[in-house]
């Protein structure tokens, strides 16, 4: 009774599934990382591939399925079959099982064709897209006594170098001269041209990351100690979301990175502006304090910023055009205002097109970002989570904020009380040592000085966290650097 119950079921669910599954449009599946809305050819011959999959399981589906249903009611129990003979078991009939067989071999066949060809096909810019991409093509080596690059790469496609670092990409262009051994790489937002084949070399500098861009180009891995390799193209200007897909670490959820497609005469008027060296601060400004700030709570000793020679660090991303990113901690923070964001996506039904950066949006992520400590707390005095757990710049005291980290607040009070204390007991110790012979003095007098040196060095190693008014201060001065 219940396999007839269940079996009819399934009859009247067939359709009403399709039904479902029909309702589903491609405008529904175009998210920001959505792999059913490609925009570049990598990524549409790896749709592509998945399609033919699809159908063929599909149709596959279609016959077990139409088989399946068709045994059921043709062979269903009906009354009085109880008295009927009962069938002779019999072997199999071999040419429907060498039939089955055949035919899933030439199924696999017909997944492994196009399958094959993707992987040839997305290994490295194909042949026929090196004369539209060569870089002479469409970027012009010289403007006037200018040189945009070499003689020797003007026949090869732009070259990008991606390093995966635990929990950023940093982006360099060799060819371009955007390079962190020249200090001008290039962090967690990179730009290619529309309609040009660009290869992209993958390393690792710790763990193995993967890099993935969903609507242009499929997952490839960076391994540490090995070269890797694949190209992308994007054929639509926009703003492209792409991310780690390989655990790294704490932060993994949290390595995104950005891709923005443009013309190629706005790519090369982006890598005029890179080479630039950040704008001088207004002097007597907040951005001033900010920028001796840099320098003092040792920001300079991992960041480097052009145009401030203070600051030529190698480890962590430039900063010379920070303002100018859409998005900040390793692309998690987002600098556009999101109701103004979605309202664009919305309007256009295309997640590619973008609002320009948001100043109060950037202002406040750069405190938080600069300001979280993993240990500060929220309104309901329970700690508020970090912003990218695990991430290094916050294992400096220097980088704690006081008047949002409770355990950083009281240290400076303890500091100069003790300071306080140690001037008040070095100076009560020569009171009560009146009398004395002067060597005895002397020691004395040492004594308390030392005591005195060392709560003092303690005090200034307190005040090195950053205050409230010393965060917007260099808030101010990062926002300068466009």
């Amino acid at each position: 009774m219940f396999s007839r119950f269940f079996s009819r079921v399934g009859l009247l669910a067939a359709p009403f599934l399709a039904l479902v599954m029909a309702g589903c449009s491609k405008a529904d599946m175009n998210v920001r990382q959505s792999t059913l809305d490609p925009k570049g050819p990598v990524a549409k011959m790896q749709y592509d591939v998945f399609m033919d999959t699809v159908w063929l399981v599909v149709v596959l589906f279609i016959l077990v399925g139409g088989l399946l249903v068709y045994a059921v009611i043709k062979f269903r129990a009906r009354p009085g079959d109880e008295d009927a003979p009962r069938i002779e078991e019999g072997h199999g009939n071999p040419l429907v099982e060498i039939g089955l067989i055949t035919a899933s071999i030439g199924a696999l066949v017909i997944i492994a064709i196009p399958t094959l060809s993707a992987i040839w096909y997305d290994d490295d810019v194909p042949a026929e897209s090196i004369p539209t991409s060569k870089l002479s093509a469409w970027y012009p080596r010289l403007e006037g006594a200018k040189e945009n690059y070499a003689k020797v790469v003007e026949e090869q496609v732009l070259e990008i170098d991606v390093i995966g670092k635990q929990w950023w990409f940093r982006f360099e262009y060799p060819q371009l001269g955007l390079t962190n051994d020249a200090k001008r790489s290039v962090p967690n937002e990179f730009v290619i041209p529309k309609g040009k084949a660009v290869h992209i070399n993958l390393r690792s500098e710790d763990v193995i990351h993967s890099f993935w861009i969903p609507k242009i180009a499929g997952k490839v891995d960076l391994v540490p100690g090995r070269k890797n390799h694949m190209w992308i193209q994007g054929d639509e200007v926009g703003h492209y979301y792409g991310q780690c897909a390989e655990f790294c670490g704490d932060s993994h959820a949290y390595m995104l990175f950005r891709v923005e497609v443009v013309e190629p005469a706005e790519f090369a008027k982006w890598v005029q502006r890179q080479k630039a060296d950040s704008l001088p601060v207004v002097a007597g400004s907040k951005a001033e304090t900010g920028k001796a700030l840099f320098a003092a709570k040792t920001c300079m000793m991992c960041h480097n910023i052009n145009g401030n020679p203070q600051a030529a660090g190698v480890f962590a991303p430039d900063l010379t055009h920070v303002a100018s990113r859409k998005s900040l901690a390793g692309a998690w923070l987002d600098n556009r205002d999101p109701k103004a964001q979605l309202a664009k996506e919305q309007e256009t039904l295309n997640t590619e097109q973008s609002v320009e950066i948001d100043r109060d949006v950037l202002k406040a992520n750069l405190k938080k970002w600069i300001g979280s400590s993993g240990v500060a707390t929220g309104a309901d005095g329970k700690p508020t989570k970090d912003v990218k757990p695990g991430n290094r710049m916050h294992f400096y005291q220097a980088f704690s904020v006081s008047g949002l980290n409770p355990t950083f607040a009281p240290l400076i009070d303890a500091a100069e009380n003790a300071l306080t204390e140690a001037q008040a007991a070095a100076a009560k110790a020569l009171v009560d040592a009146k009398g004395k012979s002067p060597a005895e003095l002397a020691t004395i007098k040492k004594a308390g000085d030392e005591k005195v040196v060392a709560a003092t060095a303690a005090l200034k190693k307190a005040r090195e966290i950053l205050t409230p008014e010393e965060l917007d201060c260099l808030a101010e001065y990062l926002l300068t650097l466009k």
